[in-house]
């Protein structure tokens, strides 16, 4: 008997005119571990959704056709059943956790579902381990990166042992050495009878371990996109060698406890640097104390116009501007457009660089819906744009591919190369080693409480950025 068999399938939002999936067939048997790919907003999140009996019990809106999973009918099957067979980890791993410590989280899942004492703490600790996360116990789940949230909240999911498993872009926000490991564990669970369905935009961590790959394009199954192509990252000649940051001897702490020790680097004016490290590491810490979000223990961040330690994130901007890895708790305007231009707005700047950014981001079919409507690379681009309509002098930008699809990381490349040469210094911390090559001049590293800089990237480096 198949584990997820569709027919027919559609589903239609709450107060949307056109349906989101529409005639969906597809068959998983036990033991087959199936790939999803194609654009942002193309369904794939949608169908894992019915899938995993979230749409419409939760979501709301219409849905029809013939569907079973885990030998339960979506149609009559109760939320609390489904969830009995059937793990999905979210793509916002931010979303999904619901108490304040590592162990605790895990062990929530088996609590609800009526595990006897005894058997929960030692399956949640098998569950962290297994994802390789066993030191995180007693850890706060506040004071985590956001890829080892993404594998805490993979081990709260695999604790209960479902029969079903689905995974928004599981890799997105791992490491490849966490990435690999966790390409590993699925092989092992769909060995051992697991259908597993799972979304990816990063075709070269997943394509070896897929039995089948489909496309999802404006909400039917077909063949898959074809994978992303980036330009060449440019040289630029002749710019500005001039500093557009200082960081001199920075000390920063999470909660107490260090995390980078005496970060001291120049980014010149026009240079574009890859900020790469393993989760954990630092990397988002240090963004964001360039972007005035979080103080530094000691040492100094400043342009050259001025000091900016001292300065909350709101006085640094325009000078500064970080987009970060999860854009949509930034988002607080009612329209896409609106988002875009509210800050250049706000500090009296033109309108047309929001503009440029919405055209060379392709948003304007995006720009009368509410930002938390749309996918998670949709929301990715939004922010970006309004980081771009602001012309800061350096973008810090947190795993900015995350979410997005092949065309878009390319249009993103592009565009960073565009404002390099009118003199925009770019700061990006990412996983997505194709991107470094695309983008970056330079590699700041991250590890054991230090930076390493690479000025320029050679070979040996760019392969190391991971």
């Amino acid at each position: 008997m198949s584990a997820i068999a569709l027919a027919g399938v559609g589903y239609r939002y709450p107060g949307a005119g056109a349906a989101t999936l529409s005639g969906i067939d597809l068959v998983v048997d036990p033991g087959r571990i199936v790939v999803l790919e194609g654009p942002s907003g193309g369904g794939k999140t949608t169908l894992l959704r019915i899938l995993a009996g979230l749409a419409p019990a939760f979501h709301g809106g219409e849905a029809w056709g013939a569907a079973s999973v885990a030998g339960l009918d979506l149609r009559t099957a109760t939320p609390s059943a489904i969830a009995q067979r059937v793990g999905f980890l979210f793509q916002e791993p931010e979303a999904q956790g619901v108490m304040t410590e590592v162990l605790r989280d895990v062990a929530f899942g088996l609590q609800c579902r009526g595990w006897e004492a005894g058997r929960i703490g030692p399956a949640a600790r098998t569950a962290l381990a297994a994802v390789g996360c066993a030191h995180l116990v007693g850890r706060r789940l506040d004071a985590l990166s956001s890829g080892e949230r993404q594998r805490v909240a993979l081990a709260a999911v695999l604790a209960p042992e479902p029969d079903v498993l689905l995974l928004d872009e599981p890799t997105a926000q791992l490491d490849d050495d966490a990435a690999c490991e966790l390409v590993g564990q699925l092989r092992r669970l769909a060995d051992r009878g697991l259908a597993i369905v799972l979304s990816e935009h990063r075709r070269d961590r997943i394509e070896h371990l897929a039995d089948e790959v489909l496309g999802v394009t404006g909400g039917r199954i077909g063949a898959p996109p074809a994978p992303a192509v980036y330009p060449a990252a440019p040289t630029i000649r002749g710019h500005d060698p001039a500093p557009a940051l200082i960081l001199d001897g920075l000390d920063l702490a999470r909660q107490g406890a260090p995390v980078l020790d005496r970060v001291t680097a120049t980014l010149a004016a026009g240079a574009s640097v890859a900020l790469v490290g393993p989760n954990g590491s630092g990397k988002s810490t240090l963004l964001r104390a360039i972007a005035g979000l979080e103080a530094p223990v000691g040492g100094t961040v400043a342009t050259p116009r001025r000091d900016l330690t001292a300065l909350t994130a709101d006085r640094r901007v325009p000078e500064v501007r970080l987009v970060p890895q999860d854009p949509g708790r930034t988002l607080l305007e009612a329209t896409a457009e609106a988002e875009i231009r509210a800050g250049a707005a706000l500090l009296g700047r033109p309108e047309e660089p929001g503009s440029r950014a919405i055209a060379d981001l392709g948003l304007e079919p995006l720009l009368g819906r509410h930002p938390r409507d749309l996918a998670v690379g949709e929301r990715e681009r939004v922010a970006i744009a309004a980081a771009l309509a602001l012309e800061p002098a350096v973008l810090l930008l947190d795993e900015p591919t995350r979410g997005m699809d092949a065309a878009h990381r390319t249009t993103l490349a592009r565009i960073i190369g565009e404002r390099r040469v009118r003199g925009l210094a770019t700061i990006t911390a990412t996983h997505d080693r194709a991107f470094v090559r695309a983008t970056a001049d330079a590699l700041w590293a991250i590890g054991g409480r230090r930076l390493v800089v690479g000025d320029p990237i050679p070979a040996a480096i760019r392969e190391a950025a991971r």
